[in-house]
C-alpha cells in the first residue's frame, strides 16, 4: 500500500506541475554516476529543479525531484550476529546491490548572494529508497536490512552557501548545513531510525598569479567538518555507513583516507579534513587544470549499534599524505593519492600504515 501511494504522488507530480510551467521554468541537471567497484559506470543519478514559484521575495523557491539508479556493490564490516566490527578478514561480507533512490525536496531562499542565487536556505525533503541486498543465508537478527528494503524518510534543515569558483578554478567561501531526518518504522517494514547531522565546508584563497586571459598558478586552503549521530530500533546499514543531510557523504572509514571502506559505522561520527590545493596552468582549456595538494585527515567515532560487545567503543583516527590529479570543470578529478594512517584500525584486520589509491572525484 505504502508503495503503490508514493508512486502515485510522484506520477501526480510528474504530471501536473509541468501543465502550469513557463518555459525555462525546468532546470535538468546530472547529478552523477552510480559505480560497481568505485570504478565501473553502472547508473545514474539525475535531478529535475522547477523554479516558477515565487512565495518568498527575498529568496528564490525550488521544487527538486531527484531520481536514479544502479548496479552497485555493498560491504558490511559487521558480525552478522554478534554485530560486532569484523576482525576475521580484510574483506567482510561483500554483496552485490542494485540501489534505486528518489528525492523530493522543497527549498526556500531567505536571502540571496550577489549572482542572485540563495544565501541562507531552508528545506523540507521526503526520502525513498528500494535496496535489493543479494545475502541469502546471512541472518537479519541485528541488521533487519540485511535481504534488503524498500525504506522512506522525512527529512528537515537549512543551510548557508556562500561559494564561488572564480576564472582561474580557485573555490572561496563557505557552505554550511545542518539537518534533521526521520525514517519512522510505521512507513518502513524493516527499519527504524532517526538522525541529525551537520557538516561545514570552507575555502579561502591564499595566493593567485595570473598569466595572459588565464591561470599560471593558485593555491587555496579547503576544509570540511561534519559531524552525524543516529539512533533507532532498526537503524539501516546505509545509514551507519554515510554521514547525512541533503547529500549523503560516505562512513568514517571513507571520510579519513587510508582507513577500510564502510568501516567504523559508528552511531556518532565527527571528521574534519584540511586540503592545500595547488592548480596549475589550465591544459588546453581553462576548465581542465593539474592540481597538487596535501591533506590531513582526522576523525572520531563512537558507538557501534546493535554491537555485542563494542557498543559503547570510541576512538580516534588521523592519516596525512598528498596526490596530484587532472581536474576537469571541478566536476571530475582523475589522479591518485599516498598517505600514512596516523592511528591503527585496531577493530579491523590489520592494515599497512602505508596506503595509496587511484581517484576520479574530489575528496570533499
Amino acid at each position: 500500500m505504502t508503495e503503490r501511494f508514493i508512486a502515485t504522488v510522484l506520477i501526480a507530480i510528474g504530471i501536473l506541475v509541468p501543465l502550469y510551467a513557463e518555459d525555462g521554468d525546468f532546470v535538468l541537471a546530472f547529478e552523477g554516476p552510480r559505480r560497481y567497484n568505485n570504478y565501473i559506470p553502472s547508473g545514474a543519478d539525475l535531478s529535475l529543479t522547477y523554479n516558477g514559484l515565487s512565495l518568498y521575495p527575498s529568496g528564490d523557491t525550488k521544487l527538486r525531484l531527484l531520481a536514479g539508479g544502479g548496479y552497485e556493490n555493498g560491504i558490511l564490516l559487521r558480525d552478522t550476529i554478534t554485530g560486532d566490527p569484523w576482525k576475521a578478514d580484510a574483506d567482510g561480507l561483500a554483496f552485490d546491490t542494485p540501489n534505486f533512490q528518489w528525492d523530493l525536496a522543497f527549498i526556500q531562499g531567505l536571502s540571496r548572494r550577489a549572482d542572485g542565487d540563495n544565501l541562507v536556505s531552508v528545506f523540507a525533503e521526503y526520502r525513498g529508497r528500494f535496496d535489493i541486498h543479494s545475502n541469502e543465508g546471512e541472518q537479519d537478527a541485528v541488521f533487519a536490512d540485511m535481504h534488503g528494503l524498500f525504506g522512506t524518510s522525512v527529512m528537515g534543515g537549512a543551510s548557508y552557501d556562500s561559494r564561488e569558483r572564480s576564472a582561474h578554478n580557485a573555490i572561496s567561501g563557505v557552505y554550511a548545513e545542518a539537518s534533521a531526518e526521520w525514517g519512522p518504522g510505521f512507513a518502513n517494514a524493516r527499519t527504524d531510525f532517526w538522525r541529525v547531522s551537520g557538516q561545514l565546508r570552507g575555502f579561502l584563497p591564499v595566493l593567485d598569479i595570473p598569466s595572459d586571459g588565464g591561470n599560471l598558478f593558485n593555491a587555496y586552503l579547503a576544509g570540511f567538518a561534519g559531524v552525524d549521530a543516529s539512533g533507532g530500533t532498526a537503524v539501516p546499514m546505509y545509514v551507519n555507513e554515510s554521514f547525512g543531510g541533503s547529500e549523503l557523504r560516505g562512513s568514517l572509514g571513507d571520510c579519513v583516507r587510508g582507513y577500510p571502506a564502510k568501516s567504523y559505522d559508528s552511531s556518532f561520527k565527527s571528521v574534519a579534513n584540511v586540503e592545500l590545493r595547488l592548480l596549475g596552468p589550465a591544459l588546453g582549456a581553462d576548465s581542465i587544470v593539474p592540481v597538487l595538494y596535501g591533506f590531513f585527515d582526522a576523525g572520531w567515532y563512537s558507538g557501534f549499534a546493535g554491537s555485542t560487545n563494542y557498543a559503547s567503543a570510541s576512538g580516534l583516527l588521523a592519516s596525512v599524505g598528498g596526490g596530484a590529479a587532472i581536474d576537469v570543470a571541478g566536476a571530475v578529478q582523475l589522479g591518485a593519492y599516498a598517505g600514512m594512517t596516523l592511528v591503527d584500525a585496531s577493530l579491523y584486520y590489520p592494515k599497512e600504515a602505508v596506503f595509496w589509491s587511484v581517484m576520479l572525484f574530489s575528496h570533499f
